[in-house]
């Protein structure tokens, strides 16, 4: 098992943090096999850089992605509270709606985006 973040927009439209355990079948596999977990349909991956000093005001996403870390580092704060996600992190940003989420890379950040939904849904 392993954990991830989720982003998400509550009940009253603001961004809210999750940690999510993602399991994998088998849950224990032998050295010859490798474990899976649920599958997650995408419609793209795509790769970005967000620049040292750069940043993003208060947003919703416009579509649901995950951005894996592959380098640097960002902080994202969503209601007050500030995760700081690195090279390896996992975020499963959903907070389409609402308030949204603001972001800044004091050092720069590359990530994989794997688009969950394709442009214009």
């Amino acid at each position: 098992m392993t954990t991830i973040t989720r982003l998400y927009t509550d009940e009253q439209g603001h961004a809210r943090f999750e940690d999510v355990d993602v399991s994998f079948l088998p849950e224990n596999p032998p050295p010859d096999v490798m474990g899976f977990s649920q599958p997650l349909a995408a419609s793209s991956v795509l790769f970005g850089l967000g620049p040292a000093g750069g940043s993003h005001p208060e947003q919703p996403e416009s579509r649901r992605q995950l951005i894996i870390g592959l380098s640097g580092s960002a902080e994202v704060t969503a209601t007050g509270e500030t995760r700081t996600f690195g090279p390896g992190d996992v975020l499963l940003a959903e907070d389409t709606t609402g308030v949204g989420h603001s972001s800044r890379s004091t050092v720069g950040f590359v990530a994989a985006v794997v688009l969950l939904e394709p442009p214009g849904v």
